[in-house]
């Protein structure tokens, strides 16, 4: 009882310390997880480490970092970005969809905070030629990075953890989330232009659309074809991961290391730098402080509570985990929250065998409700910070946090709602 006490009192403390920012979240993560080791709460410290850590998803995240960094050196972000611009057209109802839908679709590859540096500028450049308020565009493409990273594998970190532990592949992944998520976007685009209906009613000049020039982002064309033969090689690989029978993690470090070959062969210290070594510690610290409360029995308590309170209904525990997810999401990191829901999760077959024997559309509830949750407030997820800093450092538009709930309890609320109907269909499906 007194381990049990000490594990969940240190797990609070780091918790204080990452939500309120006193402290850098990753040295209290890992200042918590070393002190649980230091006091023994495993047995052998080594054995503690093997057993808590994932490295799948650690040696993942290292891969796709560098990779994401090397593919921005050959323009092909901006380049899709500018494209996008031109097919869209005159209409800014019709820039709002396609500048959401390839926002959505390049975050589902890459990290959030990367996707919104890429577009948040080329929107600045549009609204001020209109002379229309860019807030709504902005905090759409913002929602955008954050939908389109929960559409795979790879696209948010929660994502990261959870198929990784549940060892889903990223085709099946994809599969389910994909459809769902095209349309929470679709009607969160048309809530948007009904919200701000005077921002649409004004017409792009047709010289001004054709005024944009994408072959200035390649800087070399050579480069640019063979990143862009590259960027679709290592998706292939990701759709065909259970064929190929491969880690994720194989497929990043593949994907990094193969483009620093082929690209960077000479001078690699550029990339293996932007590496954020950060996240790298602040998912260490958090697998030793979860696997140390899974390891006490905490994780049981919590899955036995879930089980109770649901009364061994699939249909009720999906639809909590759904919204706790979405809403606790909204105003604490999810990768903490994703990270003490996956044991959760795993006990749930001990606990309840006869109505929990089959766990898979709990991972993608889970999924769901933190991925989707981060929009609710400016600080759910790190492309909001950065999105509304932006917004804040070149238009001098400081929006508060009660005008982005203006926005964001609608985006979540059609999410949520859409993502708890889905999941009566997922256990229908997954009977």
């Amino acid at each position: 009882m007194l381990t049990e006490f000490v594990v969940l009192a240190v797990f609070a403390i780091v918790m204080y310390f990452v939500i309120t920012g006193k402290i850098n979240k990753t040295i209290a993560a890992m200042a918590g997880g070393l002190l649980l080791l230091l006091m023994g709460i495993f047995p052998n410290p080594y054995e503690g480490l093997q057993e808590t850590i994932d490295i799948n998803t650690l040696l993942f995240l290292v891969g796709m970092m560098i990779f994401v960094r090397v593919m921005e050196e050959s323009g092909i972000f901006q380049y899709l970005a500018i494209r996008t611009v031109k097919v869209a057209g005159t209409k800014p109802a019709n820039l709002l969809f396609a500048l959401t839908f390839i926002v959505a679709l390049v975050s589902s590859f890459i990290d959030n905070v990367t996707t919104v540096l890429i577009f948040i500028p080329v929107t600045f450049a549009i609204t001020d030629i209109l002379l229309i308020n860019p807030t709504p565009f902005v905090i759409a493409e913002i929602f955008a990075s954050n939908i389109g990273g929960t559409m795979t594998p790879i696209g948010d970190p929660p994502n990261i953890l959870i198929t990784s532990a549940a060892k889903i592949p990223f085709l099946e992944f994809a599969l389910y989330m994909v459809p769902i998520n095209l349309i929470i976007l679709l009607l969160m685009d048309l809530a948007f232009i009904l919200m701000s209906g005077k921002d649409f009613r004004k017409e792009v000049p047709r010289e001004f659309i054709d005024s944009f020039d994408e072959s200035k982002a390649i800087q070399n064309k050579g480069r640019f074809i063979a990143s862009s033969i590259f960027l679709v090689t290592v998706i292939v690989l990701f759709l065909l991961q259970k064929q190929l029978n491969l880690e994720s993690s194989i497929i990043s470090l593949m994907a990094g290391f193969f483009s620093l070959l082929i690209f960077e062969r000479k001078e690699i210290e550029p990339f293996l730098s932007k590496v954020e070594w950060e996240v790298i510690f602040f998912f260490l610290g958090l697998f030793i402080i979860t696997g140390a409360m899974e390891k006490v029995g905490i994780m049981s308590d919590i899955a036995t509570f879930l089980v109770n309170i649901s009364k061994g209904s699939k249909v009720m525990l999906s639809s909590m985990i759904v919204w706790i997810s979405g809403i606790v999401s909204g105003f604490i990191d999810n990768i903490p929250f994703a990270a003490t829901m996956i044991p959760v999760i795993k006990q749930l077959p001990q606990i309840n065998p006869d109505a929990f024997s089959n766990i898979q559309p709990f991972w993608y509830a889970l999924s769901l409700g933190v991925c989707l949750g981060g929009n609710l407030t400016p600080v759910g997820a790190s492309a909001n910070v950065v999105g509304l800093s932006l917004l804040k450092k070149h238009k001098g538009i400081d929006v508060s946090f009660k005008d982005f709930i203006k926005f964001g309890s609608i985006a979540v609320a059609i999410s949520l709602a859409l993502s708890n109907v889905y999941m009566l269909l997922l256990l229908e499906i997954m009977k």
